[in-house]
């Protein structure tokens, strides 16, 4: 029978039969895959560590008619600091889900997996506030799907803001053009969008901002979200701001 391997990070796990998983994976150079853990749920089971949620491992899998069947599995990073703080646990449940909303099927997504990986390192650390996280990760993730917003002048009318705008959607717009859906964002929000957006993906995550601002951050987030996609995402609804 032929196999492949996968690396690959657990978006989601559902139980099958009486002792079985099902794995919603987003892997290195295949994207999104399904997989079945025969006997994962066994407590002696070689496949338990490698098919629990957010855990990032090798893989080799079984290819069948239409299903792909875990046969061995080696993990990597199991992220499992995230148990031992509710907010960067709801934090990383948020991250996982936004990727298994937009994830396609047979769509490498090399560049999302490692912001995701990422954003899950930095909540298993504990070192960033998980707002903080959350907020880079999805202005990452719009940049992924190329629907980043106009952050560095009015895109009505150009002008270089520092003191204060609303963002919309499709980007900024001074006092004088403010647009029907948006938020007011205070300068040092907007510096704080710029360094997001301007920097490489490491170094997006190292700024330092009040606490207004992280909330600012995690409101645009929310905002584009509903912008851009139809999906309510459910963690939302635990994050604590």
């Amino acid at each position: 029978m032929e196999t492949i391997k996968a690396r690959g990070l657990v978006l989601k796990e559902f139980e099958a039969g009486e002792s079985d998983k099902r794995l919603l994976l987003l892997c290195k150079e295949y994207g999104r895959m399904m997989i079945y853990a025969r006997g994962a749920r066994k407590p002696k089971s070689k496949f338990m560590a490698a098919a629990q949620l957010f855990t990032y491992s090798d893989f080799v899998l079984t290819v069948g008619r239409g299903f792909y069947a875990l046969a061995q599995a080696q993990v990597i990073e199991s992220f499992y600091g995230l148990r031992s703080d509710y907010d960067c646990l709801t934090a990383a449940h948020l991250v996982v889900e936004v990727c298994e909303k937009t994830l396609l099927e047979d769509n490498p997504a090399d560049d999302l997996l490692l912001l995701a990986l990422k954003s899950l390192g930095h909540l298993n650390k504990n070192i960033l506030p998980p707002l903080q996280v959350l907020g880079v990760f999805f202005m990452r993730f719009l940049a992924y799907y190329g629907l980043t917003p106009e952050v560095e002048a009015c895109i009505q009318c150009g002008d270089s803001m520092a003191l204060g705008a609303f963002l919309s959607a499709e980007g900024l717009n001074c006092g004088v053009h403010k647009p029907g859906y948006s938020i007011k964002l205070s300068g040092g929000a907007i510096f704080a969008l710029r360094h997001i957006i301007g920097s490489d993906l490491s170094e997006s995550f190292r700024f330092n901002c009040s606490e207004n601002v992280k909330k600012e951050l995690w409101q645009s987030a929310c905002m584009l979200w509903r912008c851009h996609f139809e999906w309510k995402l459910m963690a939302e609804e635990f994050i604590q701001v």
